[in-house]
């Protein structure tokens, strides 16, 4: 064990201004990170977009049904690429499929499509504005 002495000797303790300045580090440190964040993350200014939600699919010989919800910014015009896929996750059917201006924002699509080969699923590959 130290003495009081020895400590306050040799520097062990932060004066009032060191604990000072630590904590204005600390702080200014904090501000930096927090500003790279919402740089980096941009959380505030979320522009249009176009984004789809699969909901199910129905499969048959020569042909695949997709069901999704499509939400689009209303004003714009959007669009979403439609596949299906077969057992080895190739692509087999695709189709794109474009959406007029609406002012709603979410709405309930069905694409039909023809397939090469028999399908075991099918979904939205992306969506986006035009």
């Amino acid at each position: 064990m130290s003495s009081p002495s020895i400590d306050q000797r040799y520097g062990r303790t932060l004066s009032p201004r060191g604990r000072r300045r630590a904590l204005v580090i600390l702080i200014v440190a904090i501000g930096v990170l927090t500003i790279a964040w919402f740089v980096w993350a941009n959380p505030i200014a979320v522009g249009p977009q176009a984004v789809a939600r699969d909901t199910g699919y129905v499969l048959d010989e020569d042909q695949v049904t997709v069901r999704f919800d499509v939400s689009i910014t209303p004003g714009y015009t959007g669009a979403c690429a439609v596949q299906a896929l077969d057992k080895s996750f190739a692509v087999v059917g695709w189709k794109v499929v474009t959406f007029p201006v609406v002012s709603e924002l979410t709405r309930s699509e069905e694409v039909t499509m023809r397939v090469t080969s028999p399908a075991v699923t099918g979904l939205v590959s992306s969506c986006w504005l035009t």
